[in-house]
This record gives C-alpha cells, structure tokens and sequence, in this order.
C-alpha cells in the first residue's frame, strides 16, 4: 500500500530520467541543485554556528553558476518538457491502476459529493483554529459570554493593521449601536455582527488583506482569560465533524507561550481528543511572520531548548503564517530555521520538524528558500510551478506540500475554474502531495468538499486520490510508530470503502 503514496513507479523515472542522468541538461540541474545544499551550510553556518544573518545581496548570488553550467532558454524548456512527459507517464499509470472510475461521478454532483463523504481522507496538515469557526459556535460563545460589540473599536483596530473592510461592510456595521452587550442585539443584528467572523460570498475571491480583517473580530472573542475553554468547544466541534468526513489525523497551527504549562495543556488537549473523536491531533506551534526576524528566532529557539527538557509526542513542529507579501522567507524566517536545521542536523532526537507558508503569493523564491532552510513540507507551494530547478529539488527530495484548493481560490492564489490546480502535476511529478482546508469556517469548507474541488476541477484518478490521503500520512510530523498506526487503520478504511464502493 506504501507505493500509493507516491505515484511515481521506479520504472517511469527510469524512462524520463534515466537516459538523461548522464546527458549535458541532466548535469547542469545537478550542478544547479548543488547550489542549494551550499546555500543551505551557509545558513546553518550564519545562523546555527553563529549569529550573522544572511543578506539578500549575499543570498542571491549564491544561486549562479558558471557559464557552461547556466541552462539556456532552450534547455529550461528541455527541462519542462520532461517534467511534462512524466506526468503524462504518471497519469497513465495512476488511472490504469485505479479500482474506480471517477469521470461517472464527475457528471453527477450529489454521486461525487457522497463519494467524497464516505472515501478515507487520512489526515489534514494545514489547519489553523483560529478559521474553524462555525457560524453556530460563534453564536454559542457570543451567547455564553455575552461581550460588548463597538463597532468603531473593529473598524480602527482593521485599519490599524493595514487590513481591508470594503465600504458597505463599514456602514453595515455602523448601523449597530455604539456599545452593546451582544445579547442586547436584535436577532438580525446578532445575524449582521456574526458574518463579519466569514468571507463574504460576493465577490469570490478577495485579496489576502480582507481575509486577515476576520481575525481581529476572531482575536477579540476568544483572546481573554476564558481563551483556553473557548478553544476546547472549537476544538472539539471540529474534530467531531473532521472525524465524520474520514479524517484520523490532524496538525493544528497556533501560538502558545514557551512554558512547561503549555506542553502540559497540548499534551492534555491531544490525549482528551483522541478519547473522545477518535482523531490524532499534533501541533505545530506557529508566529505570523510579519514579525522581526529575531523575534520569531527567539520564540522558536525558547521551544526547541524547552521541548529538548521535557519531551512530548503531541508537539511535532514549526511554522511561520500570515501575508508573504512584503514579509520574504530568507529575511524573516532564517534566524530561526537556519538555527533549527543546524540543530537538528547535530541532534538524533530533535523535537521540531519545520514547515512553512510558502508559496501562496509574494516573492516566488520563498518556496525555493524554505527548502533551502530545511523545511520537510511546504505550506500552499503554489508558486513552485514557476521554478523548473525548485520543482526538480522538491521531487528529488521528496518534499511535502499542504495543498488548499478552495483556500487558494478564495484568496485570488488559483482559480480553480480557469485552469486545473497544479497540485495534480506536482502529485504526477512525484512530489508528496496531501489536501487540507487551511481555514474550514472562514471558506466554507471541508475536506470532502476539497475531494469535491479536486475530482469535478482535475482530471484526477481515484488512484491520485488515494495517494493524496496516505500522503497526509507519511509526511505528518508524528513519530514513525503513530504513522505506521495510522498507515494500517487507512488500509483497512480503504479495504471497507471499496468493499462497500463495489457492493
């Protein structure tokens, strides 16, 4: 079962590649790649042995190579070429070697949105709590605590921020009193406050700065003394319908303070979850990046010595969030990955892995830089199809990449309508793969409905489908004994769904 992980057969690499490892184009990619590990010593050189941050005057040039090595016009496009005969190669196989046909489902919506329900989904490795909040769980805590909405206090605090209400929401939200209990609204005032916690549906898709408005009302509901039993409701709400739609395992992004009473709260909250959905819950401990670069370094460096003292299995890794625009991988993120790479490249038992947001919009060399800076998966990598070299390092290193279709589409990353998502070529490239939802409240979504996305967008095989959910598996951050847990309640998940496919 382990081979659907992956979709990429020994035999179809030796036919795209192997003929090609001694050709001119195949030793100059390997002269390219090699640009990446040097620049990779650099880091942990600048960053890990000693603390002098690497600039981008510096940083770029370490990416050129001699003349007799630089790959022309026409060899990039040899490059892509065969990047493009591999999928094709990969899609014949997948489908070839599928149990179920999907293009009947692909004419039929309520057949494809049950299949979706029903098909295992494995896990989900891009999930932040702060966008999972469901229209009935914000009314539930707004009733329960009954706060005092000024509707000035969110239209300064988004501007503030340099975030974005468009005009009618402002004079919407005007149109509440000045300072009123939430229970004290009418009902279709309680209905007008709580779909500022949602994008709004008309348009589509809207820039990354309206998105990032929601969270200033998500902060000011939860961020108070009763924040930790407001997260435990969300929490649970969410991984009861998780489990619902096939998921077993889940790596939850958020902030906690460096403190041995935090790894005691994530430790409590994974073992009570476990107990009572069923699913596995990790945590990656995340900062927004528009942060100093230090001060990221710090909030990282503070948890690695601590999780080094007092480990823990439900705390597996990194990861640094928010708009890249303006906020450039090497510049906020190498303090504290270059340090961690160095670490754990000097430390069997490190307790961090590293992923990052990357890749989503912004600067396209962020994706190639957080390879670079040793991160095992990639958070979006959209962008990652504009760079044939960073796609050949990705594949040959078997990099992971948390895909969200209906995220993306929302946020302007990738219209799904216009063109399929690349994550079906870079799945077919051999690159691992998995679906997740990023915010499931704030996009109405879910991880059939990204099933959904995939199967009626794609010309994806249920074969491909397969692998995106063991792929959400084999590239989790939980230790190798929980994926081989994992691994084997998905095979017989599969066995029973097929079963009952067939029947």
């Amino acid at each position: 079962m382990k081979g659907l992980k992956l979709l990429l057969s020994t035999a179809s690499m030796l036919a795209v590649t192997g003929c090609a490892e001694q050709d001119g184009l195949e030793s100059k990619i390997e002269v390219h790649l090699q640009t990446y590990e040097a620049a990779r010593q650099l880091v942990i050189e600048r960053n890990y042995q000693s603390d002098e941050p690497i600039s981008r005057q510096e940083w770029e040039p370490l990416f050129n190579v001699a003349d007799e090595f630089r790959l022309s016009d026409a060899e990039l496009d040899e490059l892509r070429a065969r990047q493009s005969k591999l999928i094709a190669q990969n899609k014949i196989i997948a489908s070839e070697n599928s149990l179920i046909d999907l293009d009947s489902l692909r004419r039929d919506p309520a057949a494809l949105a049950d299949f979706c329900y029903q098909m295992p989904k494995g896990g989900m490795l891009h999930v932040h709590p702060y966008g999972l909040f469901t229209r009935d769980i914000i009314t539930e805590l707004l009733t329960r605590y009954n706060p005092i909405i000024e509707p000035e206090y969110f239209i300064t605090t988004v501007k503030n921020q340099s975030q974005v209400l468009y005009e009618h929401e402002i004079e919407a939200l005007r149109s509440l009193p000045e300072s009123s209990p939430f229970l004290d609204l009418t009902a279709a005032e309680q209905s007008l406050f709580t779909d500022y916690f949602f994008l709004p549906t008309d348009p589509v898709s809207h820039d990354f700065t309206r998105f990032d408005a929601i969270f200033a009302f998500v902060i000011w509901m939860v961020e108070d003394e009763h924040l930790n039993e407001k997260m435990e409701v969300l929490y649970l709400d969410f991984l009861h319908r998780a489990a619902a739609h096939g998921i077993s395992y889940i790596e939850f992004t958020n902030g906690y303070s460096p403190t041995v009473e935090s790894i005691e709260l994530l430790t409590r909250w994974s073992d009570k979850f476990l107990e009572e959905t069923g699913v596995v819950v990790r945590w990656n401990l995340g900062t927004v990046r528009f942060l100093p670069g230090d001060v990221i370094a710090d909030y990282f460096k503070a948890w690695n010595a601590l999780l080094a003292e007092n480990p823990t299995d439900a705390i597996v890794g990194i990861d640094i969030y928010a708009i890249e625009r303006g906020n450039p991988a090497l510049e906020k993120a190498q303090h504290s990955y270059g340090y961690l790479v160095g670490y754990n490249s000097e430390n069997e038992n490190y307790p961090l892995e590293m992923t990052m947001h990357s890749g989503e919009m912004g600067d396209p060399r962020n994706v190639r830089d957080a390879m670079v800076m040793g991160v095992g998966r990639l958070g979006h990598g959209v962008l990652l199809k504009q760079d044939p070299i960073a796609i050949e390092y990705a594949r040959r290193n078997n990099i992971g990449i948390e895909m969200n279709i209906n995220s993306n589409h929302q946020l302007s990353v990738h219209d799904k309508y216009a063109a399929p998502h690349p994550f079906i070529d870079f799945l077919r490239l051999g690159i691992p793969v998995s679906l997740s939802t990023d915010n499931d409240g704030i996009f109405d979504t879910n991880r059939s409905k990204e099933c959904i996305a995939a199967v009626s967008t794609t010309d994806v095989s249920y074969n491909e489908l397969r692998a995106l959910s063991y792929n959400s598996i084999t590239t989790s951050f939980a230790s190798p004994a929980t994926q081989q847990v994992l691994v084997d309640d998905l095979n017989m998940r599969f066995i029973d769904f097929e079963r009952d496919f067939a029947n």
